[in-house]
């Protein structure tokens, strides 16, 4: 399990931080500015949203002409992709940066139980990098993903309102979601909602109000969407699950 030996915020930008090291891997999320982070001999660039993997025992200084902000975690049980000197992109949604906030506060405010917590958000933040080490994201796919999961529940929400906030052409979009999921955007988000309509079936709720809490009011339309996603109407699923 991860343990969390310190964790910092460089909350006023900074333009240039003397060279030091460390007896652990420290990992360093940089939230505003551009600038390089030289660690030993080799000088890495940084912009928000980058993550570096500092290996332990090596000198690294940063420099920065306007100034850069960072979230700074030092562990001292932590396994990193075997790179020389680990380096990723935090996703559109900000994961790794929302988890680094909530490992940042437990730490710091030491509440009850906040070890136990510390390293499971270690072990998360770890989780993240070994996804992003297995092969590089696309932005545009991850970010419609991403649109479509946190509005499945609204009525009429279609691909097309989706795609209008990508930086893209529709037809672009669709063409990168088809290659890196196997599945075209409708199909995407027709099984996210059979799949949400699933769970609160088994939790008790009514045909009715699950159309509605899955975006779908039509509760014709959403029995004749389930039956083609599930191969069984709303009604034969539940008997299923009683029996």
């Amino acid at each position: 399990m991860v343990a969390v030996a310190h964790i910092g915020i460089v909350g006023t930008p900074a333009t240039f931080i003397g060279s030091h090291e460390h007896d652990s891997w420290e990992l360093v999320l940089y939230t505003s500015g551009t600038g390089t982070i030289t660690v030993g001999t080799t000088a890495v660039p940084f912009a928000p949203g980058t993550i570096i993997c500092l290996p332990p025992r090596i000198p690294h200084f940063e420099r920065s002409q306007d100034g850069y902000t960072n979230i700074h975690m030092i562990f001292s049980r932590f396994a990193t992709p075997r790179t020389a000197i680990p380096t990723f992109t935090d996703d559109p949604q900000r994961s790794f940066f929302h988890l680094a906030m909530q490992l940042h506060r437990e730490f710091n405010l030491r509440q009850k139980g906040w070890k136990p917590i510390c390293e499971h958000l270690g072990e998360l933040l770890g989780r993240y990098l070994e996804r992003w080490s297995q092969g590089a994201t696309v932005p545009e796919v991850e970010q419609l993903r991403h649109l479509l999961l946190e509005n499945l529940h609204r009525p009429g929400y279609s691909v097309g309102d989706a795609m209008a906030m990508l930086p893209c052409s529709s037809d672009h979009a669709r063409r990168l979601f088809l290659k890196a999921t196997g599945s075209a955007p409708t199909t995407y988000l027709a099984q996210l909602r059979i799949a949400s309509a699933k769970r609160l079936l088994a939790e008790g709720a009514l045909v009715r109000d699950v159309a509605e809490q899955v975006g779908l009011p039509d509760a014709y339309y959403f029995s004749r969407l389930f039956r083609r996603h599930a191969g069984m109407s709303p009604s034969q699923y539940i008997a299923t699950l009683r029996s």
